[in-house]
């Protein structure tokens, strides 16, 4: 495929020439299906997934994931020109097919901006049975919460679920004396522990100031702040470790 040689190439583009190569039986999907619904988590080199039912052989192309599975016609609308598949079945292959962290992040942010009504995905659950991988969709699913307002959120939130620790509550409203003081990314309210991430934005000099200001406010409110950053969503040892210990120290 070729595209003008100043034009902006990102995991959109790549959808819309991969749906150029494949049969009109197909439809973008799981990761690829969620760009079209505003849910931009596919970097610009990831491959574009496509559903095909599985009496029709697809090969290739290279950068594509042909994902073949029943495609029920109410499993699939039309958005921008392309068919891809509805929001339930987009979440539904997101959960099977990508890793636990990556794909609640994804359903998090179909839910929490509207895309997704819990309801929907209850129902995909309850009429799930004898599908490929429904018991790891299953898990995946349940971790969901509509709450997260950012992918590394969610991330984490998994991250510290798989680790072991208890549940820690989206961004939960910290008050003192019944008044307002914060919301902090993830919180466990009986311990007063909340981890903060730090997305590129926190170095902006006034930004800054606004995080010190909040941070005093919060401590001053009796919490202790674990605050995260892009290389521990990679990495998350140290920060586990942190966090269990503060759990630990507080619960004693």
């Amino acid at each position: 495929m070729y595209i003008d040689a100043g034009s902006r190439i990102d995991h959109g583009v790549r959808c819309r020439a991969a749906a150029l190569l494949l049969p009109p039986s197909t439809a973008l999907s799981g990761l690829s299906a969620a760009w079209w619904y505003g849910i931009k988590l596919a970097a610009r080199d990831e491959r574009v997934v496509a559903a095909s039912p599985r009496l029709v052989h697809v090969d290739g192309p290279r950068g594509v994931l042909i994902h073949q599975t029943p495609l029920d016609r109410a499993d699939v609308t039309s958005v921008a020109g392309l068919t891809i598949t509805v929001p339930t079945r987009s979440a539904w292959d997101i959960a099977t097919l990508e890793q636990t962290p990556v794909a609640v992040a994804a359903i998090d942010a179909m839910l929490h901006s509207g895309v997704l009504h819990p309801r929907d995905l209850a129902n995909r659950i309850a009429l799930s049975g004898g599908l490929w991988r429904v018991s790891r969709a299953r898990d995946v699913l349940s971790l969901v919460d509509g709450r997260s307002e950012s992918p590394p959120e969610s991330q984490l939130r998994v991250t510290f679920l798989q680790a072991g620790l208890p549940a820690a509550v989206p961004q939960h409203e910290v008050r003192k004396n019944g008044l307002f003081v914060a919301r902090v990314d993830l919180a466990w309210p009986a311990a007063r522990v909340a981890v903060e991430y730090d997305g590129a934005h926190h170095a902006d000099p006034m930004q800054m100031r606004r995080d010190r200001r909040r941070l005093n406010a919060l401590v001053d409110a009796g919490w202790l702040v674990i605050h995260a950053t892009a290389s521990d969503l990679y990495a998350p040892g140290t920060l586990i470790a942190q966090v269990s210990a503060a759990l630990h120290g507080r619960a004693a």
